[in-house]
């Protein structure tokens, strides 16, 4: 019992450090007119991509959900089985509950385009403030903390989309494609984001 009791704190302590993080990209759009314009686009972008994931149902839990269920079962041990599963959850926000396999498949065809522009320019923004001036490496870090959360949000969309995919014999296949190809290049401009950072670090001797 004691180390029950034990282990219950220690990860309530560890959960505690993630509550006090931004609980999405909108936590991390700043106000702040003296930050370079493209990383003032790349937050406003990144939480707006993060709202539209959500609101589309593309992800189907909101940030700090899985904290809140984990720490629920181990305070009270309430399992999640009454959890809508993220197909679920797609189909009710966009109202496909009664819709036939040609009309699911048309919609999460339409979907995976619209997901796949929002990546792509995200990306874009990412590739454009790795190569702007007057950057630190603590502002870098709020960038990067957006993208992360955009990174999440895309490959929950993609696991969710190649589970639609595989019940509709691979019609998703191309879409599907395209925002993987869209979700690398998120990736890759987050990579390059940590570079610069490095590369200030470094400069300035921290």
């Amino acid at each position: 019992m004691m180390f029950r009791t034990g282990l219950i704190c220690a990860c309530l302590v560890g959960l505690s450090a993630c509550v006090a993080t931004p609980s999405g990209p909108a936590g991390f759009v700043s106000g702040d007119r003296q930050l370079p314009q493209a990383q003032l686009d790349l937050r406003q972008n990144a939480a707006a991509l993060d709202a539209r994931f959500h609101e589309a149902g593309w992800v189907a839990e909101a940030h700090g959900a899985a904290v809140q269920r984990l720490t629920g079962m181990l305070m009270f041990g309430r399992g999640n089985s009454d959890r809508p599963t993220p197909v679920e959850v797609y189909y009710e926000a966009a109202g496909l509950n009664d819709a036939g396999p040609d009309m699911i498949i048309e919609t999460a065809r339409r979907d995976l385009a619209e997901a796949s522009t929002l990546t792509y320019n995200l990306a874009r923004d990412g590739e454009t403030v790795a190569e702007a001036g007057g950057l630190t490496a603590n502002s870098l870090s709020d960038d990067l903390g957006a993208l992360e959360y955009a990174l999440t949000d895309v490959r929950q969309a993609l696991a969710l989309f190649r589970t639609i995919n595989d019940s509709g014999d691979g019609q998703l296949d191309a879409a599907i494609g395209s925002l993987e190809l869209a979700s690398e290049r998120l990736g890759n401009a987050a990579d390059g984001l940590m570079s610069r950072r490095r590369e200030l670090r470094n400069a300035t001797g921290s």
